[in-house]
């Protein structure tokens, strides 16, 4: 999305979803051989996309290592909204309707079964409208992990909303370098963590969050 620079820079365009997977990516790289990985995975027509789709290989292995796949199944449909977009009550619900297309969209009847789905949204602040319309219906919320919330009402799928900003900053650098408001303590971290990296699928991951977050904190 554009927008102007104060800075007399030119106008550029962010491609945050890109540094999203790669960011997810390696939050769960220690789970990798365990999980399929598929971006912009299409519904039925173009426009209609899942940002990211995990698949776990074994549903019946336990929760991976990461406590934002505690309440992974089998198929888990990620949502990844930019600093720049709104997550309101119409958004959630829309990831909601994503997931029904995604069970009702299988080969055969009942493919995907309903208690094998989840979905979990992404974003870096905390939608303060969205959860004081869960407060004035008395939804129940649970807040288990820092920036980890788990939509326990008026949804088809288990759902979790992920606040980036608020996530543990040495367990997850990755997700929250997507970021305009990145510290120079999480920066020199992340930057630590590429110079340990060996294989190509963990360099490549990282040069997608590293030209976003580069970009975005000059």
């Amino acid at each position: 999305m554009k927008r102007k620079r104060g800075d007399g820079m030119k106008d550029t365009n962010t491609q945050w979803h890109p540094g999203f997977v790669g960011a997810m990516d390696l939050e769960f790289r220690e789970d990798r051989n365990k999980l399929i990985f598929e971006k912009e995975h299409n519904l039925n027509t173009k426009p209609l996309q899942i940002d990211l789709l995990i698949i776990k290989k074994n549903p019946k292995t336990g929760s991976t290592g990461n406590e934002i796949g505690e309440i992974f199944r089998k198929y888990n449909i990620l949502e990844y909204k930019s600093p720049d977009e709104h997550l309101d009550i119409d958004v959630f619900y829309k990831a909601q309707a994503y997931a029904c297309l995604y069970k009702s969209y299988g080969n055969t009847v009942n493919e995907r079964e309903s208690d094998e789905i989840t979905v979990s949204i992404v974003r870096e602040g905390k939608p303060e409208g969205l959860f004081q319309y869960f407060k004035r219906r008395n939804i129940p919320i649970q807040n288990p992990y820092p920036g980890i919330y788990h939509i326990l009402g008026e949804v088809m799928f288990p759902t979790q909303l992920i606040v980036t900003g608020e996530l543990e900053a040495n367990r997850h650098v990755w997700l929250r370098s997507l970021s305009r408001k990145m510290s120079e303590k999480d920066m020199r971290r992340m930057l630590w963590d590429v110079r340990q990296f060996k294989s190509k699928i963990d360099t490549e991951s990282a040069d997608s969050v590293l030209e976003v977050c580069l970009r975005e904190n000059r």
